[in-house]
């Protein structure tokens, strides 16, 4: 029997793992990322913001940016955007599909100014504490940032 039932689960965890392998990876596949999205894509830029979500100010942004990287998922779209490489010296990278683009950036007053080869942006972050919610302020249109490992 014991052989039986490690054989199940043995089973079991390789088809969770083919499943996972399989997945898309750039999907927002979390349902917790699903009800934000959710939420903002029916929230109209400058009305108020749900309980416990704030905006950022620069020295905060400066904070939770400086040294990270971040996937940013578009709201409407309910994939990954690009990734966003951004280091303490004032510079970084943004990947989007097969494009890299160098960048630099800073974060005044309460907004982050991305400049790249080919992109440039302008975001009010918001934040509850762990989740973070970009504006761009060029197109008015809300995207989820989530922290990623790596460089």
């Amino acid at each position: 029997m014991f052989r039986k039932t490690a054989a199940s689960i043995a089973t079991v965890t390789a088809l969770m793992l083919l499943a996972a392998c399989g997945s898309d990876m750039r999907t927002m596949n979390n349902n917790h990322m699903q009800t934000l999205a959710n939420f903002f894509a029916q929230h109209e830029p400058g009305e108020p913001l749900p309980r416990g979500w704030r905006r950022l100010d620069g020295r905060e942004i400066n904070y939770r940016f400086a040294n990270e990287t971040y996937a940013i998922y578009s709201i409407d779209e309910d994939e990954q955007l690009l990734v966003l490489h951004l280091y303490d010296n004032g510079v970084g990278r943004l990947d989007a599909d097969d494009d890299r683009e160098q960048c630099t950036w800073n974060s005044m007053a309460d907004q982050l100014s991305i400049e790249c080869d080919d992109t440039d942006m302008e975001w009010h972050i918001f934040s509850n504490g762990p989740e973070l919610i970009a504006l761009d302020l060029d197109e008015e249109e809300y995207a989820i940032l989530r922290k990623r490992p790596g460089r």
